[in-house]
């Protein structure tokens, strides 16, 4: 005769690790990285409930079955599943030290050996322990010891949860602003003033791959290339504000306030509106959208709380708690890029959602999408995926599905910049068009010595322009840019927007580590941008809370 509650320890330890799994993890990491996901909590927890819920009656049935048929299997599964959920629960909350951040970038797990070496010690000892447990304790015995503990745990998870969520405002939803494909090729016959921005793309690697090579050189013809430009950050998030306005971030406001301030305040956005152009932002990489901030900008909707695939958005929230929670040697298979969530808004009135994880949409885009005129002046800021990691395509935009490498990234910028550019050609636009081509910010693992992604490519033409492809050395910053903007909307040529910059100057640079902006560290470059022997310290910080 089967004994009565021998199921209940297996159910509750279910319950607990289901839910660490399936609630606690993904809205821990949405609470703590809200502002790198779109979504809110009220989109998120309702899947994320049935998830668990379809989860723990899967482990439910399991244990029935196998208690039922096999008494063995049950015990030993039992003690399994709780070894698994005191390890992963450990693995996820303390041994996170070498966890890199979630950029998009593929990760080599081999560069951390430590994490590697801690997961391995913990799954033995923990595994030794409860297997040592379950020799010298009574069946029953062991079984309440792992229900008691699983509930304990439950209950410690369900309020850290709620802790959370009050202290990090997690129950606000967000505002529901979308960034779409509108106008994206709709140009004015009047003046368009353009901005490419291809997400790293490096201004040494851009050398060595186009500077000398007579057929890329082509494609880039009455463009002056300035080779010599320091960037002003590490990463994305704060160098494209400051490329649409000049404004530095300096830690002295929050991260919303300022992005705000940049797209309600920015000087150049102002000019842009003044001289009567119209201003189009295709860029999702971009906080601080809002009802009274997007008025200025022609593309921006709005998106509903439904999702174009519920699946997919389950699966990749589980990959990404697998990156965090799962055993080192197994977080390999839970690589999933956050960009691609973006894929799952649903913009309202049947508009396009624009997407950042690939290059692909851009470049069908081009292919299909023909160029529409509208009255008045256009400003267009288009960012895109460029050569940011993963590697995925070649210079003809063929996919490498074992991955490529960097250079053949940059090389498949130089393809979309060149249909790009056709496209403007064969439609008239490119004459009356400033068009700047640019990276936010370099690549430093391009070099055998790291560096701090300190120099972008940058080149510029202006209305009108007409040359072979130029390249100049003058030491450019981005802290130039809002002036070049100034002269290019006056009419100049893109190779003297920066003239009468000195041969010798020191750059401002403001290194942060990506993964926590909360302390920036000023650095001066006195030689050229690339060269990390000469960029100097200058002993000043700006650090969050001082």
């Amino acid at each position: 005769m089967k004994e009565k509650g021998v199921l209940k320890p297996a159910i509750i330890v279910s319950v607990a690790i289901c839910f660490m799994f399936f609630v606690y993890a993904p809205v821990e990491l949405y609470l703590t990285n809200s502002g790198e996901f779109w979504y809110d909590l009220w989109v998120l927890l309702p899947v994320m409930l049935c998830v668990f819920i379809a989860f723990v009656l899967l482990c439910a049935a399991g244990f029935y079955l196998l208690y039922r048929y096999g008494g063995k299997l049950y015990q030993a599964a039992l003690l399994f599943l709780f070894v698994t959920f005191i390890c992963s629960y450990i693995q996820g909350n303390y041994l996170i030290k070498y966890l890199p951040a979630l950029t998009g970038d593929r990760i080599d797990w081999s560069l951390y050996p430590e994490g590697r070496v801690q997961s391995v010690i913990l799954w033995i000892v923990v595994t030794a322990v409860v297997g040592i447990l379950a020799k010298v304790l009574s069946v029953q015995r062991i079984r309440m010891v792992i229900q008691t503990v699983s509930i304990c745990m439950l209950l410690m998870l369900c309020v850290t949860l709620a802790t959370l969520c009050v202290t990090n405002d997690g129950l606000k939803s967000k505002e529901n602003i979308c960034i779409t494909t509108d106008y994206e090729f709709t140009m004015s016959p009047d003046t368009n003033f353009i901005i490419l921005l291809f997400d790293t793309l490096d201004g040494g690697a851009f050398s060595d791959v186009v500077v000398g090579n007579a057929q890329r050189e082509s494609v880039f013809e009455d463009f002056t290339y300035y080779d010599n430009t320091m960037g002003v950050y590490p990463a994305t998030k704060y160098s494209l504000p400051y490329l649409l306005s000049g404004m530095w971030y300096e830690n002295q406001m929050s991260n919303e306030e300022y992005f705000e301030t940049v797209l309600t305040e920015s000087p150049f956005f102002d000019e842009l509106e003044r001289q009567g152009y119209t201003i189009d932002l295709y860029t999702p990489d971009f906080d601080g959208f809002n009802g009274q901030t997007k008025k200025r900008f022609e593309n921006i909707g709005m998106y509903t709380k439904r999702l174009s695939s519920y699946t997919d958005f389950a699966r990749w929230q589980i990959l990404l708690v697998g990156t965090k929670y799962a055993p080192h040697d197994l977080k390999r298979f839970s690589y999933v890029n956050p960009g691609a969530f973006e894929r799952l808004k649903v913009a309202e009135g049947g508009r396009e959602a624009f997407h950042l994880d690939n290059n692909m949409d851009f470049y069908q885009m081009i292919r299909e999408q023909p160029i529409e005129y509208r009255e008045g002046k256009n400003f267009k800021f288009i960012h895109l995926w460029g050569a940011h990691s993963p590697y995925l395509y070649d210079g003809e935009l063929n996919y490498i599905p074992e991955g490529g490498t960097f250079a053949q990234s940059i090389d498949s910028c130089v393809t979309l910049a060149d249909l790009y550019l056709k496209k403007l050609k064969e439609s008239g636009a490119y004459d009356n068009s400033v068009i700047i081509i640019l990276g936010d910010h370099g690549q430093g693992e391009y070099y055998e010595e790291n560096n701090f992604d300190q120099h972008p490519a940058l080149l510029i033409k202006g209305i009108g322009e007409r040359h072979e492809f130029r390249v100049d050395s003058k030491p450019v910053s981005f802290a130039d840019m809002r002036d070049a903007y100034g002269k290019l909307l006056s009419g100049s040529e893109g190779s003297a927007v920066f003239d009468g910059l000195p041969d010798v100057r020191n750059r401002r640079f403001l290194w942060y580590d990506i993964k926590d902006s909360s302390r920036m560290v000023e650095y001066e470059q006195t030689g050229r941008a690339g060269n990390m022997d000469t960029l100097v310290l200058t002993g000043k910080e700006f650090n969050a809370g001082e």
